[in-house]
């Protein structure tokens, strides 16, 4: 095998890049908690399965959502089983399918990575079709 141009952290930050702009493109640039449009450093995609324990999670569209940097900062990551609730009454197919592939024991390789790298736009726009069509090859 040929060795990437990449390591795999840099193929990791990219990606993870890419699936922030599908999701702000996804949901509008809207946060999700307020309904409120915002942009800029104030329109954070984050992580509803945290990236430290669910590691195989983090380049999934589905584990992100848009929030306000105010209500990212303050109330996700403060009160933490509210906005779990909140997700999971807001979100129930995508809490469900959440659920299900984090009990999953599943790892995109380096070279997996590399070639959605390849695949995707720079601006994110066909970044979630392409994953789940990794992911659907990996998992069945």
């Amino acid at each position: 095998m040929a060795k990437l141009p990449h390591n795999r952290t840099w193929y990791t930050k990219k990606l993870v890049a890419k699936a922030k702009l599908c999701v702000k493109i996804r949901d509008k640039y809207i946060c999700q908690y307020s309904n409120k449009e915002c942009s800029g450093s104030n329109c954070h995609a984050s992580h509803v399965l945290n990236v430290g324990t669910h590691k195989n999670m983090e380049l999934d569209p589905s584990n992100m959502k848009v929030l306000s940097s105010y209500y990212h900062l303050h109330w996700w990551h403060k009160d933490v089983l509210h906005a779990t609730e909140w997700f999971k009454n807001k979100f129930p197919e995508r809490y469900e399918y959440l659920m299900h592939m984090s009990k999953l024991d599943f790892k995109i390789t380096t070279v997996q990575m590399a070639e959605l790298h390849a695949a995707t736009k720079s601006d994110g726009s066909d970044y979630g079709k392409k994953y789940y069509e990794l992911i659907q090859e990996i998992v069945k």
